[in-house]
């Protein structure tokens, strides 16, 4: 093999690899945005959930206030019928 037949195959395999390593880069780019997606749309779930979890919380926080208040409405009034309030 001649000089010149070596760096022909020497050119040929530096294309062939090039264009393999654009072609690996690209399958590469199209699996990270997949993938992107996919947690996008996993994240969006999430967030609809925590929201959720969240309101829910604020609910219960609110009827427990409520229901605290109700309860020391009403240990005030025991306490004025017993003649108390002046004790604590």
């Amino acid at each position: 093999m001649s000089d010149e037949d070596k760096q022909w195959l020497q050119e040929q395999m530096k294309a062939q690899k090039t264009a393999i390593v654009e072609e690996l880069t690209e399958v590469m780019r199209d699996m990270q945005s997949e993938l992107l997606r996919g947690f996008q749309s996993f994240s969006t779930a999430q967030t609809i959930r925590l929201r959720k979890v969240e309101a829910d919380q604020s609910n219960l926080d609110a009827a427990l206030s409520g229901r605290v208040n109700v309860l020391e409405q009403r240990l005030l009034e025991i306490e004025l019928k017993l003649g108390m309030r002046g004790l604590g």
